[in-house]
């Protein structure tokens, strides 16, 4: 199976909105969720710590990615779902601008855990403030894993935006329920 996530070109990259805005602990779930959900996963487990603020974890049975693709959704524009401009009249998927985990990596501790029901290892990835601290072979079963930790640590001022436990619970609640809904 070959790799598919390729860096947009800049002239379809700048047909689409500008770079996705993590506004709290929702932004996150729906962004994991949405990719989920793109991935063809049939099952979704999402574990969250102090209204996702400490931590939020999306666990998926989707396809997974190899350990290239994994990599490469880690950069802005860097999307399975699109190819060519005239791709974006014809969207059948939740998420498609290749900003989401770029978006979260920039302002979260993250831990990735992929693999593919071809790969004998999946793939670990350990990312702070958009810097890749580690990439190694490991075992986890197949789809994907993402721990996002401390969001915003690095952004002092918007953490400190964040609204009390129960709010943020609830936009994580209404996130959840529109996706599940929606599928």
């Amino acid at each position: 199976m070959s790799d598919i996530i390729r860096l947009l070109p800049d002239s379809i990259a700048n047909q689409i909105a500008a770079g996705e805005v993590i506004q709290r602990p929702a932004s996150v779930i729906k962004e994991l969720l949405d990719n989920a959900v793109d991935a063809g996963a049939t099952e979704i487990n999402v574990i969250i710590k102090d209204a996702g603020k400490t931590s939020i974890h999306i666990q998926d049975n989707g396809s997974g990615m190899s350990p290239t693709d994994a990599r490469m959704s880690l950069e802005r524009h860097a999307t399975s779902k699109l190819r060519k401009a005239e791709d974006l009249f014809d969207i059948r998927t939740m998420g498609f601008r290749g900003e989401a985990l770029a978006s979260i990596a920039a302002i979260a501790q993250m831990e990735i855990r992929t693999r593919r029901a071809d790969d004998v290892i999946g793939t670990r990835l350990i990312v702070e403030a958009s810097v890749v601290t580690v990439q190694e072979g490991c075992q986890c079963p197949v789809g994907t894993s993402i721990i996002v930790r401390n969001l915003f640590y690095n952004v002092p001022a918007r953490r400190k935006f964040l609204k009390s436990d129960p709010v943020e619970m609830r936009h994580i609640l209404d996130e959840f329920h529109r996706i599940a809904l929606s599928i």
